[in-house]
């Protein structure tokens, strides 16, 4: 008996290749795009780690100091007077070479070999080195001590530069131009980890990056058998450096795009979720196509549970192999996303640089397990269907749309339930980001609860509007929508949740951008800004530039990054124009007290985020490492900053240079008189700054241009996810009209018998279809509003930390309806051709 069971059911969905070949393709996108974003997010996090476990070498820890690094009298003292040998200076920074960024590894040569094991053949002091490999470091050693500007890189870097060993090539560091000579390449460049790294002797460096007698840290090597040396260091250290494990800073870092990717993560967790609902429309049509067959195995005396298993092990096997080729699919698609993932995080948080996806086992295997447990959720209210059976009741197709009809209200009242219980995770869960988009999921399952019934009430209030319009032909079009709810309702619910998405999506985008665009606005106060990638403004030229005739005021910047245990803090130094004062918007506080607090004592403004993430408010001490050690600074307002980077201090530069001992200055903002043409002024700066420094000068109209193009661009990966969940849902709706066609074709040659020509059948179909579209777009809206006002008020609350202004542009919610009406009517015209071809002789005869 279970052998012809599963002969049975097996040989009809041979029999129906199309409507597994829909099944497979709906849950194989869903895993697709899941493993693609997971591949995408791992692949970058992972080349960071490698990249930093390369730059770290074998130390635990690292001694650091504020934004102009460490005096290297302090590393000589430990390493002499105090005999800490398993110590290492270092100076690093970054430099363009033909456009590119590279990272570079300034090392004392001397104090290298225990440390980074790459930097080994620069010298001969490796015992497991052979005779020949050390007659080769032992040039190299000598050269890089030797020759000015000297440098390895890995072979790939070089190749990509088009560089060869022993050319001479320009490297600009700090807006100034060095002359490099690439001396070899790394014995082990293959790995991915060295790439667009430089290393070059610690005095080549300190000239490259104006860092004379400075050092950017000192790695430190602690072993198990040296319990008391981190405690040693510790008290020995001056009042300004700290002590930090490597872990700890690595940590730190990698948790600055947690939330990015984290909201990655859930958005393509949505073309699986709609994915769901293809499955259910796909597996219940195949019940109910086989309801017959069901009926008489039953009456054979097959049991409930046989006809259970018999559904649940059919899925499994789908699932498994659309998961398979889900999986294939995501590691294609993966590095695609790689470039958009990348790009953002550079963007934003760190450099990164991968080209390559890493194909993880822990990847794959969530993407099947994901794809198996969405099949086998979606299977389980069909299976049971089928299995409650009775074998009367299966051999007629009314049984299950009058059962479906009596479960409406309760289905319904469980998606009120799910909104309302998502209303109190929101409430209850604090600021947790992952609480946060469980909700947002609860609240889409909810609302996809709610749509069959709304769905039933609708096309009851259509039909009789239908016949008056069009007749009787587009009444039957309106009411057949309501009355194979079983069928249509699914596929509503799959377009219109895609298309939520879309809305709630672009709802939140274009908020964001325009609360941004605001923020931009008021903030760039000054007419033109100048400043040096990565590098400080020489002071000579500074004084020339704020000479120049025209300018009326100018600002001054210096950003600096305090690091200590609880991980970094930016602070922003700021000399202030008289117009400076009003590009920064105090949330908090009456800003004329703010700023003549802000000017003279020691105290400072706190970003939006920062406040949020830190829990602290107006009144509140901060503590900062200074010159002289911890010091305290008192918050006096809150203000409002939408840099991704945005968790920030910002002080007055008296109080800045008060406490650090830096002088260095960031970036200018020129105020420049009435009638004064910015484009004069800049083409002055070209000219005084030429074969001086290189300097990155905008004026602020400019700046916003670059600033809302770098905000687009982010937002791209976005568009992907959502374009992918609505191609999921334009499946299902396909899907569900081939099954409406083929499960009542006995009715449409019926109709056709009666009367009705092919043209009249085929546009019946055809504006069943359009109404599925129209109730899909317009029970998308609410859901999409829904999830806008939970996306901007919570989850980028959550997890950036500022505060955007909810704006509802119409032409989003038309061009929504629109796009759903348009997607189910194009669904739709293969089946409503195919039913108008259909000959109503042989489907009344094979019914």
């Amino acid at each position: 008996m279970k052998r012809t069971l599963y002969r049975a059911n097996y040989g009809y969905l041979l029999r129906h290749p199309w409507q597994l070949a829909l099944a497979v393709l709906g849950i194989s996108i869903g895993v697709a795009v899941i493993v693609a974003v997971d591949l995408a997010n791992s692949s970058s996090k992972k080349a960071f780690l490698l990249s930093m476990d390369a730059v770290t070498g074998e130390a635990t820890h690292q001694i650091i100091g504020g934004l102009r690094g460490i005096d290297e009298s302090h590393y000589v003292d430990l390493r002499i007077q105090h005999g800490v040998r398993s110590i290492a200076p270092v100076v690093q920074g970054y430099v363009t070479v033909n456009e590119t960024s590279l990272q570079v590894l300034g090392v004392d040569l001397f104090a290298e070999q225990e440390m980074r094991t790459f930097s080994r053949q620069l010298g001969s002091r490796d015992s497991s080195a052979t005779s020949s490999e050390t007659k080769q470091a032992q040039p190299l050693f000598r050269d890089m001590l030797t020759v000015p500007g000297a440098v390895m890189m890995s072979r790939s870097t070089a190749n990509s530069l088009g560089i060869n060993v022993g050319d001479r090539f320009d490297v600009l560091a700090g807006g100034k131009q060095h002359v490099a000579l690439l001396l070899g390449t790394y014995a082990n460049d293959a790995a991915a980890s060295l790439d667009s790294l430089v290393t070059t002797d610690i005095a080549t460096a300190q000239v490259w990056f104006g860092m004379a007698g400075r050092l950017s840290r000192v790695d430190v090597r602690i072993t198990d058998g040296e319990p008391h040396l981190q405690a040693k260091l510790e008290m020995l250290l001056p009042a300004d450096t700290t002590l930090l494990s490597t872990a700890t800073r690595t940590r730190t870092t990698t948790e600055m795009s947690a939330a990015f990717m984290t909201n990655l993560s859930a958005m393509s967790l949505l073309a699986l979720l709609v994915g769901v609902f293809l499955i259910y429309n796909s597996v219940s049509f195949s019940v109910l196509q086989r309801r017959r067959l069901i009926g008489v195995l039953r009456a054979l005396g097959a049991t409930r549970r046989q006809i259970f298993s018999l559904v649940l092990t059919e899925t499994a096997l789908i699932g498994l192999v659309a998961a398979s080729l889900g999986v294939a699919s995501g590691i294609w698609l993966g590095g695609q996303l790689l470039g958009l993932v990348s790009q953002s995080i550079n963007d934003f948080y760190f450099r990164v640089s991968v080209t390559d996806v890493s194909i993880s086992a822990f990847s794959v295997s969530k993407g099947i397990v994901a794809g198996m447990i969405a099949a086998l959720v979606a299977t389980i209210v069909p299976a049971s269907e089928a299995a409650s059976y009775r074998p009367r009741l299966a051999m007629t197709r009314s049984a299950l749309e009058r059962q479906t009809r009596r479960l409406l209200p309760f289905i319904a009242l469980a998606g009120v339930v799910t909104i309302a219980l998502a209303a109190v995770v929101l409430t209850v869960s604090g600021r947790s980001l992952v609480a946060g988009l469980i909700s947002v999921f609860m609240v889409i399952l909810g609302f996809a609860l709610c749509v069959p019934l709304a769905v039933k009430w609708s096309t009851y209030a259509l039909s009789p509007f239908a016949n008056q319009l069009a007749g009787t032909w587009a009444r039957l079009a309106v009411s057949g929508i309501g009355s194979s709810l079983s069928r249509t309702g699914v596929a509503i619910v799959a377009l219109a949740v895609a298309v939520s998405a879309t809305i709630g999506v672009s709802v939140m985008v274009d908020s964001f951008r325009g609360s941004v665009s605001d923020w931009l606005e008021q903030t760039l106060q000054a007419d033109i800004y100048a400043g040096v990638r990565r590098g400080t403004l020489d002071p000579v030229l500074l004084e020339e530039l704020s000479q120049l005739s025209g300018i009326v005021a100018f600002s001054s910047n210096r950003r600096s990054w305090h690091e200590d245990e609880n991980g970094r803090t930016q602070v922003l130094a700021t000399k202030m124009a008289p117009g400076s004062y009003a590009g920064t918007e105090i949330l908090d506080a009456d800003p004329k007290d703010v700023w003549s607090l802000f000017e003279r004592d020691d105290v400072v403004l706190v970003s939006e985020p920062y406040a949020y993430r830190n829990r602290v408010s107006r009144g509140d001490i901060v503590s900062l490492r200074t010159a002289s050690g911890k010091t305290e600074f008192r918050i006096v307002a809150t203000y409002q900053s939408y840099d991704i980077n945005a968790a920030a201090l910002l002080m007055s530069r008296q109080t800045y240079d008060r406490h650090f001992d830096d002088s260095g200055v960031d970036s200018i903002g020129l105020y420049l008189d009435d009638g004064v043409d910015a484009a004069d002024v800049i083409a002055q700066m070209e000219a005084i700054s030429r074969g001086r420094q290189e300097l990155l000068i905008n004026s602020n109209v400019k700046i916003r241009e670059l600033s809302l193009q770098i905000f687009d661009r982010t937002f791209v990966i976005t568009d992907v996810l959502y374009w992918l969940a609505v191609g999921v849902a334009f499946i299902g709706i396909l899907g569900a009209m081939l099954a409406l066609q083929l499960e009542r074709a006995r009715d449409f040659a019926v109709l056709r018998a009666l009367g009705m020509t092919p043209l009249q059948l085929g546009g019946m179909i055809t504006l069943q279809t359009s109404v599925i579209g129209l109730l899909s777009g317009l029970a998308a809206i609410p859901l999409g509003l829904v999830m806008a006002y939970v996306l901007i008020e919570v989850i980028n609350r959550r997890a950036f930390g500022w505060q955007i202004d909810m704006a509802i542009a119409p032409d989003i919610l038309l061009s929504a309806v629109l796009f759903a009406v348009v997607a189910a009517l194009l669904a739709g015209l293969y089946p409503a051709w195919r039913t108008a071809q259909s000959q109503p002789a042989l489907a009344i005869r094979e019914e």
